[in-house]
């Protein structure tokens, strides 16, 4: 743009300098008239006058052409180093300083206002992502519900397995005749304790059309018939209290889930065969019929064992748990209508497995506020998702489980039914080829 104004302005220049030199120069040569030399009479026209009689203006041209030329020289000098080097240049130099300094300040201006803007920019972006983590990394009260209820859980779940080992280690014993069990001298033992520990324990009066008055003396009411009433023993409670561990204590819920078991499983034991000689004769000769015979007890022992897994199964999911949840849970029961003592009677001292799972999966979501602590955050909306969906799989490992020991059930359903097809072809006609083992089967109840 400066050099297309210098262009324009050196052009100016010399066409105004050039037309008046040409028009106004100093000496007017050519304006003087044509005066014959002859004479001022003379009117001839110059073409005709002499040799020695010569125009003015003729003889002054190459003077003329001369001046003209030397004055234009002069003028190029003139402009060049008189108006350019001295004036034009000097002044254009301070002015494109000038325009440089005025530019480079607006320059500066410019990047100021730049870097006033993306520092604003940077500080609303720190401001917002602050403000976001602020509102991300506050959980709700609905979240912290999902945490402090699932904390008691693996503890829960340790002494639940320990539970079911000890119910079966009995259950085995007892059917076995060993050890310390109410069965520790045979099947009559068996029958007799358990008869003494129902008319102390489980009779209830009104039964048999009332005709228990004089043997149901002094029994607890809220006991009544819980050796077999698998409802009431089992099914209702959210807790039992069962602790087999070296801290545990002995508790009524213990005896009722024992009692219940021997009436549902192996209600007839298998006799003592101490008095028996079909194992071995009198001088120790192993007989090995009567082994055979034996192994069959225990093969029905382990089939027995398979079906009461299903029964140590649920009520070890009802044993004790840690206290230390508890309180939280009594709470969230009573915020939903129930009273204090009937959420204590519910949950017990220790909820167990089975009560922490029954309100992380179900009671949970019948609370109002569950619904209502949803106009959440959406981070916390993700996070109460999550937690639901690790409920939801540890509550599908435990149906696992549980279709595991279907599984198995069923597997001893069919041998069972095989075995009599078995029996009626090939074990029959066995044992009664040998007295002895006809012997043992008349025996057996």
């Amino acid at each position: 743009m400066i050099k297309r104004l210098l262009s324009l302005l050196l052009l100016y220049l010399t066409l105004f300098f050039g037309a008046y030199q040409i028009t106004t120069p100093k000496n007017a040569w050519a304006l003087h008239p044509c005066r014959c030399c002859c004479g001022p009479s003379c009117t001839t026209p110059i073409s005709a006058c002499s040799t020695a009689c010569g125009c003015t203006s003729t003889r002054q041209t190459e003077a003329t052409r001369t001046h003209i030329t030397n004055e234009f020289i002069y003028h190029r000098e003139w402009l060049t180093r008189i108006v350019w080097e001295m004036h034009l240049l000097p002044a254009m130099l301070l002015m494109t300083d000038q325009i440089t300094t005025v530019a480079v300040t607006q320059t500066m201006a410019i990047g100021t206002l730049f870097d006033a803007k993306h520092q604003l920019e940077s500080q609303r972006l720190l401001q917002t992502m602050q403000a976001q983590a602020h509102k991300d990394y506050q959980p709700s009260e609905g979240v912290c519900t999902f945490g402090t209820n699932t904390r008691a859980l693996a503890a829960s779940d340790q002494n639940a397995n320990t539970v079911d080992i000890a119910l079966s280690t009995q259950g085995m014993a007892r059917q076995l005749i060993s050890g310390d069990t109410i069965s520790a001298n045979g099947g009559s033992s068996d029958r007799e304790s358990r008869w003494v520990q129902f008319k102390e324990t489980y009779c209830n009066p009104g039964d048999n059309s009332n005709g228990f008055d004089a043997l149901c003396a002094g029994t607890d009411a809220s006991r009544y018939n819980k050796d077999i009433d698998f409802t009431q023993t089992i099914a209702k409670p959210y807790t039992l209290e069962l602790d087999f561990t070296a801290g545990g204590n002995v508790s009524e819920h213990e005896e009722d889930v024992f009692a219940l078991q021997s009436n549902l499983y192996a209600h007839r034991l298998v006799p003592n065969f101490s008095d028996l000689y079909f194992m071995a004769t009198r001088d120790d000769k192993a007989i090995d019929l009567g082994s055979f015979l034996y192994m069959d007890m225990r093969s029905l022992t382990a089939q027995r064992q398979v079906a009461m897994a299903s029964y140590h199964a649920l009520a070890s999911m009802k044993s004790q748990g840690d206290a230390n949840v508890q309180p939280y849970m009594q709470a969230l029961f009573e915020e939903m209508g129930m009273e204090e003592a009937q959420a204590q009677e519910l949950l017990g001292a220790r909820p167990s497995y089975y009560a922490q799972m029954e309100l992380l999966t179900k009671k949970l979501y019948q609370n109002p506020n569950f619904y209502t602590d949803l106009y959440d955050k959406p981070v916390n909306i993700d996070r109460k998702e999550v937690a639901m969906q690790a409920i939801s799989l540890m509550q599908k490992r435990d149906m696992y489980d549980s279709l595991l020991r279907s599984e198995m059930s069923q597997s001893i359903w069919l041998e069972t039914a095989l075995e009599q097809l078995q029996d009626k072809y090939t074990n029959q006609s066995a044992s009664e080829e040998n007295p002895i083992i006809r012997e043992v089967l008349r025996a057996l109840p």
